[in-house]
């Protein structure tokens, strides 16, 4: 097997490259070949001079947050599963890609797939897990393959598995596959289909840190955030917080597509002005009108907004998010209202179903924007989409629940003409929507004339 990234994963260039250096450098099939550029020093360094405590500290210095939606702080959760009395310990590399379009953690497990390895061994040494999994998704055939090649050679290297760097470490890595729906995104979710379930978030507390797989305390990261880990112990704290914000420190590997010349995946310092961010894509190829930031629950930032900085709290301020890492560009030729029914429609059919605000509540926001679409609106539709998108989020079961109708609400607070010209007048002024027929509140009667 070639060395080569799948088709549909293209790095740009510029930005700040650091998880992306070695990707197209280093052969991803060989751990001799990551060895020579730089390799598992983390776990070394980690393992023979911190310990588990000073690297749970490192982490925490450097300010690293999660870079698989909610950016939680990753020592805050290493905390509190290390200070768990239990006699087994999980941590987890959710790879599901819940988000499809989100090609960060795919490029580093194609491209570069030990690094990832690395930064699960460490937080596994660092929490004191003995067992850790990476759930992948299924149709990654070459991640996947990469990855169990990676285990493989790892352990025959005495890196994982038993007796790890010869001390009295051990963990056992397995690879899971699995389908990547959506909500697997969800850490509770994806622990409940592990452990044979059907895929479906849980309450809480007790968080997974706590009791998670199994009841056992359990950390999920995603790729990207474990890539990070082994980067931070290979370099040092102060360099992973050279560059970023005051409150988002480091890289973000950011997937931009839709309305751009050249689209791929980026690295850039988290805070970078979202004009900048696009500039990496080469630019729109229109008339820049929008920004759906943070996958299918994603917030729309206008193109006025542009020199916002993209960082966790900035873009929350403004109703999008960091998210999964995607940017969807669009231009004058895109319809909000229909882009908006999209990604609200991609969510209703992902539900798992068993929060009712979100299996019913997502359904009847897909209806009411199709009225609205149709120009066929009831009278309170519009109080509608917002009065139910607000209990959804106070009701939500799941982050993934609260998020659904930010796409619909963003762009109905910042392009209120565009849901006036189709409700009102059944016109797209984008002119890119198709009609959707809504059948009528009362089905006509046969052989009874309509009334006037």
């Amino acid at each position: 097997m070639s060395g080569d990234l799948s088709p549909q994963i293209s790095i740009l260039p510029g930005g700040e490259h650091r998880l992306l250096t070695d990707v197209g450098h280093v052969d991803p099939n060989s751990l001799a070949s990551y060895v020579e550029h730089g390799g598992y020093a983390g776990l070394r360094r980690a393992i023979q001079k911190l310990g588990a405590e000073a690297t749970v500290e490192e982490i925490g210095a450097a300010g690293l947050r999660g870079r698989g939606g909610a950016g939680f702080p990753t020592a805050e959760k290493w905390r509190v599963a290390r200070e768990a009395e239990a006699e087994r310990k999980v941590v987890i590399a959710n790879l599901m890609a819940a988000d499809p379009t989100s090609l960060g953690d795919r490029a580093l497990a194609e491209g570069n797939p030990h690094l990832i390895l690395e930064g699960l061994l460490i937080a596994a040494f660092a929490i004191g897990a003995s067992e850790a999994i990476i759930a992948v998704r299924r149709d990654w055939q070459v991640g996947l393959e990469r990855l169990r090649q990676a285990v493989s050679e790892a352990e025959t290297a005495r890196l994982a598995g038993y007796l790890v760097l010869g001390t009295d470490v051990s963990v056992q890595v397995t690879v899971r596959e699995g389908s990547g729906a959506y909500v697997a995104g969800e850490e509770t979710a994806l622990i409940h289909a592990l452990q044979g379930d059907r895929g479906m978030p849980l309450m809480r507390p007790p968080y997974p840190a706590s009791r998670g797989l199994l009841g056992a305390p359990t950390v999920v990261q995603n790729g990207e955030t474990l890539a990070h880990v082994a980067w931070i112990l290979a370099n040092s704290p102060d360099a992973f917080a050279s560059v970023g914000s005051a409150r988002s420190k480091g890289t973000k590997l950011v997937t931009l597509f839709g309305r751009v010349a050249g689209a791929g995946v980026a690295e850039v310092p988290l805070g970078i002005p979202l004009i900048d961010l696009l500039g990496l894509a080469g630019g729109g190829t229109g008339v820049t009108k929008a920004l759906f930031i943070g996958g299918p629950g994603a917030g729309a930032v206008a193109a006025a907004e542009l020199d916002t900085p993209y960082d966790y709290e900035t873009l929350e301020g403004l109703g999008a998010h960091i998210g999964s890492g995607t940017v969807l560009v669009t231009d004058s030729r895109t319809c909000m209202v229909d882009t908006a029914r999209y990604f609200v429609d991609f969510s209703s059919q992902e539900s798992c179903g068993k929060a009712v605000p979100c299996r019913i509540g997502t359904k009847r926001l897909v209806e009411a924007l199709d009225r609205v679409l149709a120009a066929t609106p009831r009278p309170d539709d519009f109080g509608l989409l917002r009065d139910l998108s607000r209990k959804m989020a106070d009701t939500a079961l799941c982050g993934l629940e609260a998020l659904a109708p930010r796409p619909m609400l963003t762009t109905l607070d910042r392009f209120p003409d565009e849901y006036r010209s189709h409700a009102e007048r059944g016109i797209c002024p984008a002119g890119a929507c198709r009609v959707v027929e809504v059948p009528p509140l009362v089905a006509p009667i046969p052989g009874v004339e309509p009334i006037g």
